[in-house]
């Protein structure tokens, strides 16, 4: 059993994300320790692999400029929190975290999501925290190769505060939250396997609409094999075309083939 007494001191930016984005998954994550891979945490992985090596120092404040620095950790017992910080850039007297997210920039008037906003917030506290001036950082959207500005104004770090708080009020109980209703969040996340949240909201009658069938992503992009001596292949019009002796063979989408393999 959980209790307030048992929650960890120290809450990572990356459950107060998971938090804002839906209670259940932070509660199965965090207090129920249970994680699954998808092909989204996958490709998020990939995208981090360059800022989750150690690179670069960060001096005390007052003691130098930060050039570059990558994957740095810092905590405050006072908050109660800790992060991993995937980048952070000095720009003047101030220092600017960077977050590398795997997906394209939002089509919302802020560019951003809000758990992404709360946990790059969360670094800015625990930065000034130690010491250095924070005013704004930024979210790098690797499938746009774009970086979107968030600036750490009151209204957001009072709603990080907030959320926090919500947080360790959440997974003190020992009862797990009830799954979000028909959300567009859930046939995404990768742990919806094992929340069941249809299941689950149509068997303790909080909605009537049946499970939506959650089938895995089917890339329908398949190889191309070229094997005959004496074959070419070209490339005219978006299609893939193989020819030999002069005589075409095959002709196909480019957007229907996921390779090309000659031999």
């Amino acid at each position: 059993m959980t209790t307030a007494d048992s929650v960890p001191d120290l809450v990572p930016a990356r459950m107060v994300n998971e938090f804002s984005y839906c209670p259940r998954l932070f509660y199965l994550e965090w207090v129920d320790r249970q994680f699954a891979d998808s092909a989204d945490t996958v490709e998020g992985r990939w995208h981090h692999r360059a800022v989750d090596e150690e690179h670069g120092a960060v001096p005390e404040p007052g003691e130098g400029d930060v050039k570059v620095a990558t994957s740095v950790s810092l905590s405050s017992e006072r908050l109660g929190l800790s992060a991993r910080i995937d980048l952070i850039e000095s720009e003047g007297e101030a220092v600017v975290p960077v977050d590398t997210k795997r997906g394209k920039t939002p089509a919302n008037e802020e560019k951003s999501w809000e758990p992404e906003r709360v946990q790059l917030c969360v670094q800015a506290l625990l930065l000034r925290e130690a010491g250095y001036r924070c005013d704004e950082g930024y979210l790098y959207y690797a499938g746009s190769r774009e970086r979107v500005r968030v600036p750490f104004d009151d209204a957001l770090v009072n709603r990080t505060l907030d959320v926090v708080k919500e947080l360790r009020a959440v997974a003190a109980p020992s009862e797990i939250p009830t799954p979000l209703v028909d959300s567009p969040k859930c046939p995404r996340c990768s742990l919806v396997g094992i929340c069941l949240p249809d299941e689950v909201n149509l068997l303790t009658e909080r909605t009537e609409r049946e499970p939506r069938r959650m089938l895995p992503r089917d890339n329908p992009a398949r190889p191309v094999y070229v094997t005959e001596q004496g074959s070419y292949v070209t490339k005219v019009k978006g299609r893939l075309e193989v020819h030999k002796d002069r005589q075409p063979v095959a002709s196909v989408r480019l957007l229907d083939v996921s390779q090309l393999c000659v031999y």
